[in-house]
């Protein structure tokens, strides 16, 4: 019976709810990616100074993985949701009406902090309802998570180019609004079990790092990629938008589109994850995108090679993002979240530096300083890989921490 009292909470139409309140809410950090031009025509300041924008939001929503989101095992969960949606609203509306660029990296930094919805979302879901329905529940959540990357760049490259980057500001926080009342209606109060204690959650976090060497290496590895990520990501508008191509925001937003081809394309990466040479596809997965970099430098001009890159591109970081994972849920199921935590503050640190690189690459070496810095970021992972081979015999071999196995 507590099972089925469980399972009634959350009906199918619920679930999709909850699926696209994760996209709203990682769609936040993505809007502003192919505004950029704009928001530097705006404020009048050069092409590589409006690259920090992103870098803020990515900084704001790391701190908010590290801090705000382990709340979650202290405090109820549906009104950490609610708040989070009310908060991201008013960010977005503060950046609209800034009245300086140094202002608008503020609110952008508050922005990134409060748009943990969709991570706090998955952990309400999964531990209130039955266990037989978790899987296919969560799988839902995180295609509304990826699809959020998609309804940024392409809504706010669209509605962008149509009216002004403003106007996407006002859109996004009314829609949050309206869905943060819906939200609190609906939604059962959190019955999970709760730490006494959030010193004590946070703290428990800290020795992880010192006793998972896999988790050391999928952070580095998560880390890279990312950054090399945006590497290209943040400085695309830019290209897109100058010679030969003058593009608007709307066809740069639209790229985002080839991604998902990217991620389909990569869907095998979770198998891969299960096997004894996930280690090994992991470096190929970041080989990948390496590849993706020289074919930019091959024919950036043209946009069959252009939009090739971004398949590729997208091919390597889903299928690194997938293996990191996979490795990860091999370890201490008890310590999933904290896990993954943890990895995730590392990944979005390292997309955070490659925000910064990316824009600055281009604005001193155009499209040859992103490729540099693009290869160098992902050499590094790879260099270490091949370090760690020469010395792989010391390394104990057991089924939780060995990395030759996983």
């Amino acid at each position: 019976m507590e099972s089925a009292t469980k399972l009634k909470v959350f009906p199918v139409t619920l679930q999709w709810l909850l699926t696209v309140v994760c996209a709203l809410a990682v769609a936040n950090l993505y809007y502003d990616q192919v505004l950029l031009t704009d928001i530097a025509n705006s404020y009048h300041v050069p092409q590589n100074a409006s690259g920090l924008l992103f870098t803020m939001m990515q900084v704001g929503y790391t701190l908010g993985l590290l801090f705000i989101v382990p709340l979650g095992d202290r405090f109820d969960r549906r009104k950490l949701i609610v708040a989070s949606l009310l908060l991201s609203a008013f960010w977005l509306v503060v950046m609209t009406i800034a009245p300086s660029f140094s202002l608008l990296l503020v609110a952008a930094l508050g922005l990134g902090l409060s748009t943990v919805a969709a991570q706090l979302i998955i952990p309400y879901v999964s531990s209130n309802m039955d266990s037989e329905k978790k899987g296919t529940v969560t799988g839902r959540l995180l295609t509304g998570v990826f699809l959020g990357v998609l309804v940024g760049r392409v809504a706010g490259g669209w509605i962008g180019q149509m009216f002004n980057w403003q106007t996407v500001h006002w859109l996004a926080a009314g829609i949050l609004l309206l869905f943060a009342g819906y939200v609190f209606v609906k939604l059962p109060e959190d019955s999970a079990k709760k730490q006494d204690s959030y010193p004590k959650i946070m703290l428990s976090m800290i020795p992880l790092l010192r006793e998972e060497p896999i988790l050391r290496e999928t952070i580095f590895f998560g880390a890279a990629a990312f950054a090399a990520f945006n590497v290209f990501w943040v400085p695309l508008s830019f290209i897109l938008s100058g010679a030969p191509y003058h593009f608007g925001n709307g066809i740069s937003g639209t790229f985002g589109i080839i991604g998902i081809a990217g991620a389909l394309a990569a869907g095998f990466a979770g198998r891969l994850s299960d096997g004894i040479h996930a280690r090994g596809w992991n470096v190929a997965a970041l080989l990948t995108m390496m590849f993706s970099f020289a074919l930019l430098g091959m024919g950036w001009y043209h946009l069959s090679v252009l939009v090739a890159v971004t398949f590729v591109l997208d091919v390597g970081s889903r299928m690194n993002m997938t293996l990191n994972q996979g490795r990860i849920s091999r370890l201490n199921p008890g310590q999933h979240s904290r896990l993954n935590s943890l990895y995730m503050v590392g990944y979005y640190l390292g997309g955070s530096f490659g925000s910064w690189i990316g824009s600055a690459a281009y604005h001193y070496g155009q499209v040859s300083g992103m490729i540099a810095a693009g290869c160098l970021l992902l050499t590094l992972p790879v260099v270490y890989f091949l370090a760690s081979l020469r010395h792989r015999r010391r390394i104990p071999l057991n089924a939780n921490d060995s990395l030759r196995k996983i």
